[in-house]
């Protein structure tokens, strides 16, 4: 049996791909969490054909809302995205054109049919010898485990909201970047007929939620009355910058050869870009390790 920590969509794509190893899920919130509020649009169908689930097959079309040149733009976003200039967060200086995989709306639903999981549980680390796989973040998990050189790391994160919104008579696939400092927010996309608005503001009223997602659809040419059924959703971890590689990577090796903990997901392994796309690729090396016992492996990768 495998344990796996954390309901959200790693979690769930872990236990249907491992479900020989017959997982259960502990999950600390009462019900299936909601802070995937972005998640149905896919670089590719991977996630997609190891769940049996068809992804509809798009073109989405990439802008910037062009603010001063290109070299300012850049780094007026990557300051909205992370309060850090960074030249390494370059954005486009024209439209494009890229493919993309969409999920259907009922897919965290059929993610977690016939999964065992158990809600309202603060995961004990102790309570089995494991495996343990872990999708919670790396600082908690450093604390949880007591990790000896958590207090020399520094970890820095942002808090950020994500504001949805139904459009009426719409089908569309669009993401427009908008690093202009007087725009609150840093990104406006369509996926179907939801509009989807990624804010670095933290602690939005739905008040000021209708506004922000009425003024970024009026900039996609969308008129104000429109858009209908406005929710705002916090993120805890909106946006996390990175740490050193050595550091990240021994900790994780760390936490599987002393307790038998496998980190898995964007968080608990602290990358920045990680896609759930990725994910599929390291549960299959967590499904190799675990059924293997290579240590080897686990330290060589």
């Amino acid at each position: 049996m495998v344990n796996i920590v954390g309901a959200g969509m790693a979690g769930l794509l872990c236990a249907n791909m491992l479900s020989k190893h017959k997982p259960v899920v502990y999950e600390k919130q009462p019900d299936l969490p909601h802070n995937h509020s972005a998640v149905l649009r896919f670089r590719s169908s991977i996630v997609g054909d190891v769940l049996g689930i068809p992804f509809k097959q798009v073109m989405l079309i990439k802008a910037i809302e062009a603010w001063k040149n290109p070299i300012a733009d850049a780094l007026a976003y990557s300051s909205k995205c992370t309060n850090f200039y960074r030249s390494d967060r370059s954005i486009l200086t024209s439209p494009t054109m890229a493919e993309r995989f969409i999920a259907p709306v009922n897919m965290i639903p059929r993610m977690s049919f016939g999964i065992d999981v158990r809600y309202g549980i603060e995961y004990d680390f102790g309570m089995s010898e494991g495996p343990h796989i872990s999708t919670i973040p790396m600082p908690a998990l450093m604390a949880i485990l007591d990790y000896p050189g958590a207090k020399e790391i520094t970890f820095n994160w942002l808090y950020a909201t994500n504001i949805r919104a139904t459009i009426e008579a719409c089908d569309a696939y669009v993401s427009l970047y908008v690093p202009d400092p007087a725009r609150p927010f840093s990104r406006v996309s369509i996926t179907g007929n939801e509009l989807i608005v990624e804010t670095p503001a933290r602690g939005l009223t739905d008040e000021e939620g209708n506004k922000v997602a009425r003024s970024a659809a009026m900039l996609l040419g969308i008129a104000y009355e429109e858009v209908s059924d406005i929710r705002v959703s916090q993120q805890s971890y909106g946006k996390i910058l990175p740490i050193s590689e050595e550091v990240r990577r021994d900790f994780v090796y760390w936490a599987t050869e002393k307790h038998n903990v496998y980190s898995l997901g964007r968080f608990a392994t602290w990358r920045p870009g990680l896609l759930l796309d990725d994910l599929v690729q390291d549960i299959r090396l967590i499904d190799k390790w675990i059924s293997r016992r290579d240590r080897y492996a686990v330290a060589k990768k």
